[in-house]
């Protein structure tokens, strides 16, 4: 979230386990309302509430306040809402074979502005997007020595999917700290009981190397692990062996 020069504040984040059509119902019955007000109404209603656009107004106006704006004059001046990609978890089943859960999700947008300026009808300075809502440019390829332990990671295989973690999507992003191999790295839910079993498959790959003494892994679950993340090889791979993505 953030202000542009015309006083407007956005608010864009993906939601889990919301569907386009009632992220789209929720706004449309609070959209031209205070803030608070239409935090209550989704919260209590009357009618059909939504809670998890309540708390991203519960965000917004703690923010609004730590930026020393009184939220009680903020309006919903606009909300869209588009259907996001399913976030996919893998499902363990006792026989040993995995298949996957999807749980849909929603990217909704809502612009906030003050109650005068939303009455007199005046637009934004720009249609652009704040700068901190603009998708940052992908990281470039590793290099050097942390191009040496991505390969190595690239060997590394995930027990229940059988691909490698980087084709997988699972590492994000490698940083050499002294002689220290920095890997930050997601899997497809916080809840995922591998992650001690992967460390100790990293640690086997990394020891061989030349370049690197120790390894830490950062485990990163924001943003959420999703289906894009994969790669072409990947994917291709996951076909192989029976998933269809």
């Amino acid at each position: 979230m953030s202000t542009t020069l015309a006083a407007e504040w956005h608010v864009d984040e993906p939601q889990p386990r919301v569907t386009e059509s009632d992220a789209r119902s929720a706004l449309s019955a609070v959209t031209g309302k205070p803030v608070i007000p239409a935090r209550a109404r989704l919260r209590f209603g009357p009618g059909r509430t939504c809670e998890a656009i309540a708390r991203l107004l519960d965000r917004a106006i703690v923010r609004a306040e730590a930026a020393g704006l009184d939220p009680r004059l903020l309006v919903v001046a606009e909300g869209r809402a588009e259907a996001g990609e399913d976030i996919v978890r893998v499902r363990r089943k006792a026989h040993g074979v995995a298949d996957w859960i999807h749980s849909p999700t929603c990217q909704i947008h809502i612009v906030l502005r003050p109650a005068g300026l939303h009455a007199s009808g005046q637009a934004a300075a720009s249609s652009r997007p704040p700068a901190d809502l603009v998708a940052p440019v992908p990281a470039a390829e590793p290099s050097g020595d942390a191009a040496i332990v991505h390969d190595a990671l690239a060997e590394v295989i995930d027990p229940d999917l059988g691909v490698n973690i980087v084709d997988l999507g699972f590492v994000r992003g490698i940083a050499l700290d002294g002689r220290t191999a920095v890997i930050t790295m997601t899997l497809t839910s916080a809840a995922c009981p591998l992650t001690g079993v992967l460390e100790d498959q990293i640690r086997a790959g990394l020891v061989p190397l030349g370049c690197v003494d120790d390894f830490r892994v950062d485990w990163q679950w924001i943003p959420a692990w999703r289906p894009a993340d994969i790669t072409d090889s990947g994917r291709e791979q996951l076909r192989a062996i029976g998933f269809t993505i």
